[in-house]
């Protein structure tokens, strides 16, 4: 994608909550914009898929594993083409220090700091996620301003 496109960094919770249809408004406004790059991270990956195996099967990731059905479930709703749409952000051997640093001045779980790692090592100025709670404070002191709304998306 262009580098005149205002990156803003797709938390899982936006995704969980796309799959579902509970809260899709958020996704498709940022989507609809030809200004924004929307992009995600391995980690999002990761998350997203978990939380897809439990939407779909209908039951713990740990129980469908142990039936043997994660290729099952994959093949019935391949989360690729959803990814497709995202710009990937790439790895970094910084994130090492950096995550862990986070972790600890914002008493955050390990993806959280991963995440908000991830867009402090790129430059991405805008976090949109649905777990406000988790992300006000890190974001605030580390100047990343989080999009949890239509109403709180930039105006570019």
């Amino acid at each position: 994608m262009s580098n005149n496109l205002q990156k803003i960094f797709i938390d899982s919770s936006i995704l969980v909550e796309f799959k579902k249809q509970t809260r899709t408004d958020l996704l498709m406004g940022l989507l609809a914009n030809p200004r924004i790059e929307p992009v995600i991270s391995h980690t999002i990956l990761s998350e997203y898929t978990y939380h897809l195996l439990a939407i779909e099967g209908q039951r713990s990731p740990r129980s469908i594993k142990e039936s043997g059905s994660i290729a099952a479930m994959l093949l019935r709703d391949n989360p690729f083409s959803l990814f497709s749409i995202f710009s990937l952000t790439p790895t970094s051997e910084e994130i090492s220090s950096v995550f862990l640093d986070m972790m600890s001045k914002y008493n955050l779980l390990p993806n959280d700091a991963l995440i908000l790692a991830d867009c402090k090592l790129n430059k991405i100025d805008f976090l949109a996620s649905y777990d406000v709670k988790d992300f006000a404070k890190a974001c605030e002191q580390e100047s990343i301003r989080l999009v949890s709304s239509i109403s709180d998306m930039p105006l570019i």
